[in-house]
């Protein structure tokens, strides 16, 4: 049989096999086209059976661009190559109106080819600390915050508020939630990205972020299957090995990724992640064919988008191969979605390779699938009266907002948390001298309209670990003439930093940000509470709290030993 053939067999297939089709469809003309109003799938089948190969490699390959404004490398591989998807990163998006008219400029092009069919134009905003497009879009609390007020309700309004500030600026997917689990302390490059380390609660939380997200028009894509939440080692650099066998996996990590694709979840981002206890090898899950047909589309019967993480990182490029030998094995994985950040050079290559490769048969039919996904999501959300707008007004993006700073305070109050409370709350009128000790600006600026006639003392995020013993007897001698000591609690350095201050318990708080987890190496500590987030949302509702404005209500979202 000829490759033609199977081609056209299994596209008849899929036109049979396509869910509730109409009695009759009718096109505006021989050549289907992204604006006729045809059922997502089935229009998204008539599509790809129109497409050159060319075409139809272009929509699962989604790259970055250098600079901020309209990049013409990019523009005219939208024009002349079809390249179907645009990431933007934090350096494209350093001035909004100038990334609004950009992404006006890419739409355009790509609405104007041959089939009409617009661009997916993604990024990473999580909230909390994972924000790609800042400017005046809106600082959260973050997803540990979520975590530890355990509301749907509030995880749903985080989804909406973003989407919508992604929406102004003509942004319509975004890698979000992050629902790894908090598994293993060492994981600081999830941390408080996490939603908390209940399986069953961050697939609810993760669930209604979406449904948020919806609400606005953005396509979520959860992340980073099967789940990074229990490694230290950051797949930017490496690949993480992580030895949990298929009953944890399925039990614990997959549970959230179970819940979201029952509720409907889009698209689902795929880590280099390395499971070898499942696989037996150490390969990434971008490249593992069990991974991603075997067990996340056949198993647990995912039918919407898989996406790659940026195949540009060390933890998918750890035997060898190149650049293009790893696309084109992700792609016979089953990814459906190929990221690839940089560069320009690399990215012709990878184009280059995989167009001559679609001369395979077998291959051929795999980038045409993976076409029909993208394609049938594209038509089911950018075709929406309410969708994202293709051209968004650069004089008039709409962030942040209305509203949202309001709710993001009261959402970071929510989710105060009281650990140690032997001193609490401490009103003004008794707290005597204080000294606020800290990094971070808005900690002293928040501190000092609780307490305004506190002392800043300055802590460094980064202090090598040679000199934390010296540092802390430091802060020690300045604080024996202060009667309470506020110090900001981030991370493991400023934890052992921390240590030198036990013998002025009685008059230190502990005021924890980002993960709590770091509390555990200080169960000396007699007043702690803990924030998740580090905008000035998070620095106002804990001096709140610690002022006795409010009694704080958050609950621990993840275990601690030296917890009550």
């Amino acid at each position: 049989m000829s490759g033609y053939c199977s081609i056209r067999i299994f596209r008849i297939l899929i036109l049979l096999t396509s869910a509730a089709l109409p009695a009759a469809v009718v096109y505006a003309s021989d050549t289907p086209h992204f604006t006729d109003e045809v059922e997502p799938q089935l229009l998204a089948v008539s599509l790809v059976d129109a497409m050159s190969d060319r075409e139809a490699l272009g929509q699962v390959l989604m790259y970055g661009y250098p600079g901020t404004s309209a990049d013409e490398v990019l523009l005219s591989w939208i024009g002349d190559e079809d390249l179907g998807s645009v990431k933007i990163f934090g350096w494209n998006a350093v001035n909004l109106p100038v990334l609004a008219e950009a992404i006006g400029n890419y739409q355009d092009v790509a609405l104007n080819s041959r089939l009409g069919i617009p661009l997916f134009i993604a990024t990473d905003q999580e909230g909390g600390w994972v924000r790609h497009i800042k400017g005046d879009t809106s600082l959260t609390p973050g997803n540990m915050a979520l975590g530890a007020d355990k509301m749907p309700y509030d995880a749903w309004m985080t989804g909406l508020l973003l989407g919508r500030e992604l929406s102004a600026v003509g942004v319509n997917m975004n890698f979000a939630p992050t629902v790894d689990l908090f598994v293993n302390p060492k994981a600081d490059v999830i941390g408080p990205r996490a939603f908390m380390a209940n399986p069953q609660w961050t697939g609810i939380l993760g669930l209604s972020f979406f449904k948020g997200m919806a609400e606005a028009g953005i396509i979520s894509s959860a992340k980073h299957f099967p789940g990074h939440g229990d490694t230290k080692v950051d797949s930017h650099g490496t690949l993480p090995v992580i030895h949990a066998d298929m009953e944890t996996l399925w039990n614990r990590d997959l549970v959230p990724y179970k819940t979201m694709i029952a509720g409907g979840v889009p698209a689902i981002m795929v880590g280099h992640l390395a499971f070898p206890s499942i696989t037996g090898d150490v390969i990434p899950a971008t490249l593992s064919h069990q991974m991603i047909t075997g067990i996340l589309k056949e198993k647990m019967r995912f039918n919407g988008v898989v996406i790659t993480d940026d195949l540009f990182m060390r933890g998918a490029r750890t035997d060898g191969d190149t650049l293009p030998d790893i696309c084109y094995r992700a792609l016979n994985a089953g990814a459906d979605l190929l990221l690839v950040s940089r560069s320009h050079s690399n990215q012709r290559v990878i184009h280059q390779f995989l167009l001559a490769k679609m001369e395979e048969e077998e291959f051929n039919l795999r980038v045409r699938d993976a076409a029909r996904r993208v394609v049938t999501l594209k038509a089911s959300y950018l075709k929406r009266p309410d969708a994202v707008p293709f051209h968004p007004n650069p004089e008039n993006i709409a962030v942040p907002t209305p509203g949202a700073e309001e709710f993001f305070l009261e959402q970071a109050s929510r989710s105060i948390t009281l650990i140690d409370d032997e001193r609490f709350p401490i009103p003004p009128a008794d707290a005597g001298r204080v000294l606020l000790a800290g990094y971070h600006e808005d900690f002293f600026r928040e501190g000092l309209q609780r307490y305004p006639d506190a002392r800043r003392w300055r802590l460094s995020y980064t202090s090598p670990k040679s000199t934390l013993k010296e540092k802390g007897r430091e802060l020690l001698r300045a604080a024996q003439d202060y009667d309470t000591v506020i110090v900001l609690l981030p991370n493991e350095n400023t934890a052992e930093l921390l240590d030198e201050l036990k013998p002025i318990a009685d008059k230190l708080v502990v005021l924890s940000v980002l993960s709590p987890i770091h509390l555990e190496a200080l169960d000396w500590v007699k007043t702690s509470l803990a924030a998740y987030g580090t905008g000035p949302e998070s620095f106002r509702a804990a001096f709140a709290a610690l002022a006795g404005d409010f009694p704080p209500r958050g609950i621990l979202p993840i275990p601690l030993k030296v917890s009550p």
